[in-house]
């Protein structure tokens, strides 16, 4: 029997295990009701990082023996070090094989091509709702996307710069995400990638249907986290910002609030709610 609806999740910048969803679902599947959730909602990860983490640890290995000393004020930069090669080289590889066949950028989105792919198989529809919660990094790769597949004369790069006609015109419109309902942003760093462009070049991507709702979720003291709704008007048009205070005491108040998100119930029953009532 097909499943009502496609829930899938992105992860962010970083070190990341494959498993980084279950926290999340360990919360959400009581509050929307295990029955429910057996029955309609089909699950996907999107998981990425090996693609990227392989070439860091090699370079990080090449050089620990220049940076790496065991002096205390060097081992705390050494683990700063290891912290922006894991997480921002993340972003930086992936914007320049942009337009490189068969780069970072590409396999990455044919993660979540092929993500796609199986949901389709379990919902059978492209017009099954689809619903996406992207934590950080995971909301620009996703944006990428999108903002690729809707251009469907020819892009220049991502997998959508190749022909599936073959997989048949629903599964490749369900592929494109026509049928995202739903898009739950946490920790979101998309302005570190366009707040430097002139406001009337930030365009977000186009509304997939007339249903969609896109919620940006932030805490104030997550750096890494930023509003989107003021980047310009398409942004303020398609995105409502939701400010939130994640994390428990000892990382409320800090920049550890940024892996907080998927944990917290200010983020999990609002997505609760709008899986429910997608099922009603």
């Amino acid at each position: 029997m097909a499943k009502k609806i496609a829930l899938l999740t992105i992860h962010g910048m970083g070190t990341t295990k494959e498993d980084y969803f279950e926290d999340l679902l360990n919360d959400l599947i009581p509050l929307v009701g295990r029955d429910l959730w057996n029955n309609s909602i089909h699950f996907e990860a999107i998981y990425y990082q090996d693609i990227l983490q392989e070439p860091q640890r090699e370079y990080f290995k090449a050089i620990e023996n220049k940076v790496g000393s065991t002096k205390v004020g060097n081992f705390f930069a050494t683990k700063l070090r290891k912290f922006l090669l894991y997480g921002f080289s993340d972003a930086g590889g992936l914007e320049f094989s942009r337009t490189i066949e068969d780069g970072a950028y590409e396999l990455v989105q044919l993660r979540i091509f092929d993500a796609l792919g199986k949901a389709f198989k379990a919902v059978e529809s492209s017009q099954a709702p689809v619903v996406i919660v992207a934590q950080s990094l995971g909301g620009q790769v996703l944006s990428n996307y999108i903002w690729d597949a809707q251009r469907k004369t020819s892009p220049n790069y991502g997998v959508w710069r190749h022909d599936h006609s073959g997989l048949g015109a629903e599964n490749v419109a369900f592929r494109r995400l026509g049928g995202l309902r739903v898009l739950v942003t946490t920790g979101c760093n998309i302005p570190i990638f366009i707040a430097g462009l002139p406001r009337d070049l930030r365009q977000p991507i186009k509304r997939p249907n007339e249903h969609f709702v896109w919620e940006n979720y932030y805490d104030e003291d997550d750096p890494l986290g930023w509003p989107l709704q003021e980047l310009s008007r398409g942004f303020d048009t398609l995105v409502t910002d939701i400010e939130v205070n994640v994390g428990n005491l000892l990382t409320t108040w800090n920049p550890l609030s940024h892996t907080k998100y998927w944990t917290d119930s200010d983020v999990q029953r609002p997505l609760a709610k709008h899986l429910k009532s997608l099922l009603s």
